[in-house]
């Protein structure tokens, strides 16, 4: 896995602990800093991970009114693909799990991407700057279908803050979807005391352009910038003007709405703010509001749950200085109006003895009682779904999807090397279904990592015990 594989995939994925400690020490890596109270967000979801990148407003769905959400645990297993001789190139095979899963098994002989739903072989130069080759695959029923996509290759070359970033870029449109692909463009100064980079994510419902963020330093000296990169001209749109530059020069990020009409900005910790800062900024008035005063409850945070709402969050610390509990408040931001949705709640940290509290997902949360009991709560409106014949366990998970209407259910052994993942299932909260099934033979792959392809697909990243044959095992829910 390259560094812009991981990038792109951190909004969706879950790495188990041996993966992420591989990639992140690797040279080309820009470790950023976050505030104590936006890991916090992070830290309850690995969907909010992209806090420092770009959003993907959660709108509050009215389908989300039913008081109960049936579990139906599958009768029939999964027998996980396992050994065998390594291929040349990819092979696929397929299997049904209980009539209402369709698994596809992808053999590989290295690593293979996934381009949305294309998988993909790219090669690079040895510096890993230049896109030197690649091919794409349409995955379909047990076949690999070689697809041309329209590949173009563009440059970043910007002077900001007295700082040149440059450096290649490759994209194409397939079928409506924008995806892009960039190599490592860190560059260190001379001295090897400053260090600059640059990278992109994706706007959502955009194909024309990408938001480009241009990044000085690293930890708490990290600092970022964001321009709207406009993919047929080339040219860069100034995201932030007229904002005062001393909360730029302390940003160390921002969350958009989707229509880039709204910003949260994000500031390092300091003396007189230990857990850092945000601010609401308007594009359109250019205005800055501090966070704390939005609707006169304090907040500590904010979280976009649509255009026209934000999730703000007023947290209170135990002795440690960690996130004890959590009150939410829906905020119109029209009528500048909070309302209460969720008061003094216990905030789930994995690695109790009993974890239980909440965790949010933009607009919603997932709210474990102590006996394991678990409701869906929408935190624009307070409605709740319970998990109906669903106890949670130490070792489950959840992950929401792309467009926000399922949740993933996944249940690991931590006695295996890797995730182990023994349950895997999808909560539809639209439907008001939640299923899953058990897996045997996961034990004889090292699976590195679990996420959503798409709204409908989940995809896990494993390998052999040696390392020499890889799997990417696809899910269509």
């Amino acid at each position: 896995m390259n560094i812009n594989d991981y990038r792109r995939a951190m909004d969706r994925l879950v790495p188990d602990a041996a993966l992420k400690e591989r990639i992140m020490n690797q040279k080309n890596i820009k470790k950023k800093h976050t505030p104590a109270r936006r890991v916090f967000t992070a830290a309850l979801a690995a969907a909010l991970t992209i806090a420092c990148l770009i959003t993907v407003a959660l709108a509050a769905s009215p389908e989300l009114r039913a008081a109960v959400l049936s579990f139906f645990h599958m009768e029939e297993r999964e027998q996980v693909p396992s050994g065998g001789t390594k291929p040349e190139g990819p092979d696929i095979s397929q299997a049904e799990i209980g009539a209402l899963v369709k698994a596809q098994y992808i053999k590989m002989d290295k690593y293979y991407g996934l381009s949305g739903s294309l998988l993909t072989d790219l090669t690079w130069s040895e510096d890993r700057k230049t896109l030197l080759d690649y091919k794409f695959w349409e995955v379909r029923d047990n076949e690999l279908i070689p697809v041309q996509v329209d590949m173009q290759a563009s440059q970043v070359d910007i002077t900001h803050n007295n700082i040149r970033y440059q450096g290649e870029f490759w994209w194409y449109v397939q079928d409506g979807q924008l995806d892009y692909f960039a190599g490592d463009n860190r560059t260190v100064d001379t001295d090897g005391e400053r260090e600059w980079d640059w990278n992109f994510s994706f706007v959502p419902g955009r194909n024309d352009v990408l938001l480009l963020r241009l990044s000085t330093g690293r930890q708490m000296e990290y600092v970022e910038y964001p321009f709207l990169y406009h993919l047929n001209t080339g040219k860069t749109e100034e995201l932030f003007t007229g904002l005062d530059p001393d909360v730029l020069a302390e940003s160390d990020g921002a969350v958009w709405s989707d229509d880039f009409r709204l910003a949260l900005i994000t500031g390092h910790a300091s003396a007189e703010f230990p857990n850092g800062r945000e601010w609401l900024y308007s594009r359109e008035t250019g205005t800055l509001t501090d966070v704390r005063a939005l609707g006169g409850v304090g907040a500590d945070s904010a979280a976009f749950a649509d255009g026209d709402t934000l999730i703000l969050y007023d947290m209170t610390d135990n002795v440690d200085g960690g996130v004890q509990y959590v009150t939410l408040y829906s905020y119109d931001l029209s009528t500048g109006l909070a309302v209460k949705t969720m008061e003094q709640t216990p905030y789930y940290r994995d690695w109790e003895e009993n974890p239980s509290g909440v965790m949010t997902f933009g607009s919603r949360c997932v709210l474990i009682s102590e006996e394991g009991q678990v409701q869906v709560v929408d935190l624009k409106t307070g409605t709740r779904a319970t998990m109906e014949g669903f106890t949670f366990q130490k070792e489950d998970d959840f992950m929401i999807s792309p467009s926000g209407n399922k949740l993933l259910y996944f249940s690991t052994d931590s006695k295996t090397e890797g995730l182990g993942i023994t349950r895997l299932g999808v909560a539809d909260l639209e439907k008001g279904v939640f299923f899953a099934f058990d897996r045997e033979g996961y034990e004889n792959l090292h699976e590195e990592g679990i996420g959503w392809s798409d709204n409908n697909t989940v995809s896990i990243n494993a390998s052999t015990p040696d390392g020499e044959t890889r799997y990417l095992l696809l899910y269509q829910f």
